[in-house]
């Protein structure tokens, strides 16, 4: 155990949401790990045979992750209780997305790879160095929720784009002019950066981090 983390187990756990929230990994660790029988209690609450646990378990840190960066002490509230209300919806919108996907062959929805000469970065890029289902899988999970967050008519601005049309393409199939697609597709790269802190994050954790 490293000097650091000593100090660190020795704070008080406000102190170490505090550190968290400025982007100090070992504190948000020695959160997390404090919290893991909470996340596992969740998530054995919701938990199908369809899917491995651990894949729940991934859900169930990432709700905790955002209870970590959104509490607030001055909110009238402890954060024991307001991780356990992250953690629940978190895990209740994963068990929406399954239902919503369980026809679906989950690699599918990640092939954003077929782009215009004006916006030539794809959604792997934002998710680098994949390499195994349950990455695959938490990966596809961040994307759909990153589509939750559009218009509807944004939504199909990108599945068409996904599919392999050209920005004029799309421009004349859904009526629109070809700067509404490109901010549309600028609009989700967006989302996309924004999730990839927390993919990463899931990524150490079971990497061996906890």
């Amino acid at each position: 155990m490293s000097r650091n983390i000593y100090k660190l187990r020795g704070l008080h756990l406000n102190q170490l949401i505090e550190l968290s929230q400025i982007g100090d990994k070992e504190a948000l660790g020695i959160i997390l790990e404090k919290f893991e029988p909470m996340v596992k209690s969740i998530v054995s609450k919701y938990y199908g045979t369809w899917v491995e646990f651990e894949d729940f378990l991934q859900i169930g840190f990432v709700g905790l992750i955002q209870a970590v960066y959104n509490f607030r002490e001055d909110a009238n509230t402890k954060f024991s209780s307001f991780a356990y209300m992250n953690i629940s919806s978190e895990v209740k919108s994963f068990v929406t997305y399954l239902n919503r996907n369980k026809h679906k062959v989950l690699t599918d929805a990640i092939s954003i790879e077929k782009t215009d000469d004006d916006f030539s970065e794809n959604a792997d890029y934002y998710f680098e160095d994949v390499d195994s289902e349950k990455e695959d899988f938490l990966m596809e999970y961040f994307f759909s929720k990153s589509m939750d967050e559009l218009q509807e008519e944004e939504k199909e601005l990108v599945k068409l784009w996904m599919s392999g049309y050209t920005y004029q393409e799309i421009s004349d199939i859904s009526n629109v002019n070809t700067k509404k697609v490109d901010n549309t597709l600028q609009k989700i790269k967006k989302i996309l950066e924004g999730k990839k802190s927390e993919y990463e994050q899931i990524k150490d954790i079971f990497g061996g981090s906890i």
